[in-house]
């Protein structure tokens, strides 16, 4: 470097040292440095985690806004075909729900009315099968376990039979046939001992419906059957079991327990519906008889 610039240079460097001594002594910037770098660091950590909380909520809200969402009385499952009207009174015969099958009891046609129905059209025939597959299952519900499993006989839609696991068989009749009686309740007797042992009960069902259930000697004057009858709308309706002659066995059901299966309102379903779908021969009253 020439003289001349040399020496201009020290004056420069001369006057900036003499500026800088005025001035209050610099703090170290390091560590603040450091310290803000850290602050940095967290809030941007900080923000990160708020993101993912938010995000993970977010899902969650959706999930609980689905229907079906985590609680088993809102499981989501498949929509139905067809919505039925809420003025449409439920069929007992035609549920959605799947009942158990009871293989009938397979007999060959021996009298006119199981003649009959054997050379009844297919449809009807599975009609009158398919009430009374709905008919021995809800009997087996309502009847005492002592009845057995209960099945329909095919040829005869009145007619069904309670098996045991000791072999008892119970002859079930459940017949619901258009009458132009007036009434298709018995009274009670009044004389005692009219009925020889047997007993008489009244009772009254839903709707003002009156019952009349008899449980007396059949077959033998060691067995009893037991039955409940009633009239409804335009049928007779009538509920038998009866006893089994082979094992010397009466029905094990008293006229209470038979009573307490008419009165429930999924039976008066299936009569209801039997009244105003015939499956039997109307029965007419005859003058005089």
């Amino acid at each position: 470097m020439p003289e001349a610039d040399r020496r201009d240079s020290l004056l420069v460097r001369d006057a900036m040292e003499r500026t800088v001594e005025e001035l209050p002594p610099l703090h170290d910037l390091v560590p603040a440095a450091v310290a803000q770098g850290r602050r940095r660091r967290a809030r941007a950590r900080l923000a990160i985690a708020a993101g993912v909380v938010c995000v993970a909520g977010a899902v969650v809200f959706g999930a609980m806004m689905l229907p079906g969402g985590g609680d088993g009385d809102t499981t989501v499952r498949p929509a139905t075909s067809g919505t039925p009207s809420p003025h449409e009174s439920p069929d007992p015969v035609r549920k959605q729900e799947p009942e158990p099958y009871r293989t009938p009891v397979h007999i060959e046609p021996t009298s006119d009315t199981e003649r009959a129905m054997a050379d009844l059209p297919q449809a009807e025939r599975e009609r009158r099968a398919e009430f009374q597959q709905k008919a021995a299952v809800l009997l087996d519900k309502l009847l005492p376990d002592t009845v057995g499993l209960i099945r329909p006989v095919d040829l005869d839609v009145r007619r069904y039979q309670g098996e045991t696991e000791d072999g008892k068989v119970f002859t079930i009749i459940f017949s619901v046939r258009p009458s132009d009686a007036r009434s298709g309740t018995r009274p009670c007797p009044d004389a005692p001992g009219a009925l020889k042992g047997g007993s008489c009960e009244r009772g009254t069902l839903p709707g003002g419906i009156e019952a009349t259930s008899y449980r007396v000697f059949s077959g033998t004057a060691e067995t009893m059957a037991t039955d409940v009858q009633f009239s409804y709308r335009d049928s007779v309706v009538g509920l038998t079991i009866n006893q089994d002659e082979k094992a010397k066995a009466s029905a094990p059901v008293t006229s209470e327990e038979l009573l307490d299966a008419a009165r429930d309102s999924r039976f008066l379903d299936l009569v209801r519906y039997a009244d105003e779908h015939p499956m039997e021969e109307r029965q007419t009253s005859v003058a005089g008889g």
